[in-house]
């Protein structure tokens, strides 16, 4: 049964509506993260998600973070949020349980699936360990007391304990793109490599990294797109800004498959 790693859907029910509709009947589906938010119809989309049941699994990007912790009252919204619409919805405490309960880091089919990064001192175990130390926070029953732990501007650190490393953790996982010359993240680069100062290193291109041998797709960097660099396969095309949603099969070789999305929101606005 073919499995298709669906890249960043941003709430662009549409056009994941059309994606599924050209993959092959009952396969299988690993969303990468970004399954809502910023785009039109946010609860719409995580919704269909999750009326594929058993069929899918899913990870958890940046924005199902932002919505757990607006749920929790621990994080304002931002002018541009698109995730009103799933915190008034009458099953909105189903929808929250179903979300914390995603992961964030899964070895499949010879494939390791995160949304943003791994952290180039991280072999796979260890990725795939951290990524389960804040699995287990999220679906612990103190979650939405302290979810505010989780966010800010941390690196990671091998020996910080308690929140402290479950936010560098999720730093990693869910926000890296560039890296610093010593290894550090960075936080404020986000354009494509063509715009962005030369002294910062795409994470997947850090020398040292544990993981090159290992197939790594990810999301999370629209301004990257498709990437041509061993082992490194980047599924987030732009869908929200008038780009494309892409899925990839897990199976070497890789296959691709991509349709056309309508400019839902310009990069300008945000």
């Amino acid at each position: 049964m073919a499995t298709y790693a669906i890249g960043d859907v941003h709430g662009c029910v549409q056009t994941l509506q059309e994606l599924l509709s050209h993959m092959p009947a009952e396969s299988k589906y690993l969303f990468i993260g970004d399954m809502i938010n910023r785009g039109p119809e946010s609860l719409e989309t995580i919704r269909m998600i999750m009326r594929l049941g058993d069929r899918c699994t899913y990870l958890l990007g940046n924005h199902e973070m932002h919505l757990l912790a607006a749920y929790a009252g621990k994080r304002k919204q931002h002018r541009k949020d698109t995730i009103q619409s799933i915190l008034n919805a009458p099953d909105c405490d189903e929808i929250i349980n179903w979300v914390r309960k995603g992961k964030l880091a899964i070895y499949k089919k010879g494939f390791l699936c995160v949304h943003a990064s791994t952290h180039w001192s991280w072999t796979l175990e260890d990725t795939l360990q951290y990524a389960h130390e804040v699995e287990k926070f999220l679906q612990s029953d103190h979650w939405q007391d302290h979810i505010d732990q989780l966010f800010g501007k941390d690196q990671w650190d091998p020996h910080a304990k308690g929140y402290d490393r479950l936010r560098g953790v999720l730093n990693v996982l869910t926000r890296t793109r560039y890296l610093n010359a010593d290894g550090s993240m960075n936080y404020e680069a986000k354009l494509g490599l063509e715009d962005t100062d030369s002294t910062l290193i795409p994470w997947y291109q850090y020398c040292d990294r544990k993981t090159k041998d290992i197939p790594i797709i990810f999301g999370h960097w629209s301004t990257l797109g498709l990437t041509d660099w061993p082992n490194i396969f980047c599924i987030d095309t732009g869908c929200l800004w008038g780009g494309r949603l892409t899925a990839l099969r897990l199976k070497e070789p890789v296959e691709y498959l991509s349709v056309k999305a309508p400019l839902y929101v310009s990069p300008l606005e945000v």
